[in-house]
């Protein structure tokens, strides 16, 4: 349970959706489909945690080639690593990510050990039936962090963040509140998220994005239809 315990902390400290909402998330074997429309675009929504049951994810694949056959554009959530080639800034900026998460590297590499025995990490997208005609549907990290210095003020390194190696051991406390967090990681990209859809010619859209952006993405939606 310990091992558990400290796995859920890791996945939801930045992967935006409150991943594991429950336990019961965690042992999920069919995945739900969610319907909304937006102007004149279906949209179905399956939301997705980043750790689970492989027969869930299998369920996932099943379910989006069912959809790309019936002509859906899949739009999923990956906030992007690439965003400028000047060596300087993306330092910066990958550093200041990683302040914000609190820990180095991703909640793949820092499960513990046998954790897989049970549950798998969220496979590639391209794994789940996604291929070039689909939409990667989120921001990058330099949006990410602009958005968080607009909002929050200018982030500060100290000499932890700058003289810690990517790849070595790092963790810090979290210096955000909740309110700060979802603003940016939920309802920022969410908004993102809705604009793409809004200017975009496909009418039939299957999201896959996080389950703790549904909530936000709903409401979202309804306030774009006033």
């Amino acid at each position: 349970m310990k091992k558990l315990i400290v796995l859920i902390l890791i996945a939801t400290t930045f992967q935006s959706c409150k991943i594991i909402s429950s336990l019961s998330q965690l042992n999920l074997k069919k995945a739900k489909v969610y319907s909304y429309t937006l102007f004149d675009k279906d949209i179905k929504y399956i939301p997705m945690h980043h750790l689970g049951k492989k027969a869930f994810y299998d369920d996932v694949a099943q379910k989006v080639k069912m959809y790309k056959q019936k002509g859906y554009v899949v739009y999923y959530e990956s906030i992007s690593t690439h965003f400028t080639d000047n060596p300087k800034v993306k330092d910066t900026i990958r550093r200041k990510v990683r302040k914000i998460k609190g820990f180095s590297g991703s909640y793949k590499e820092n499960a513990p050990e046998g954790f897989s025995e049970k549950y798998i990490p969220q496979p590639d997208y391209s794994e789940l039936g996604t291929d070039s005609t689909d939409v990667r549907a989120d921001i990058n990290y330099l949006q990410f962090i602009n958005e968080w210095e607009k909002q929050n003020g200018v982030l500060t390194l100290d000499s932890t963040d700058l003289n810690t190696p990517f790849g070595e051991p790092f963790a810090k406390n979290i210096e955000y509140t909740n309110k700060q967090y979802k603003a940016i990681v939920v309802e920022f990209r969410n908004r993102y998220l809705i604009d793409i859809i809004k200017n975009s010619p496909d009418n039939k859209i299957l999201i896959l994005y996080g389950k703790g952006h549904q909530k936000d993405f709903k409401r979202q939606i309804k306030a774009n239809k006033t």
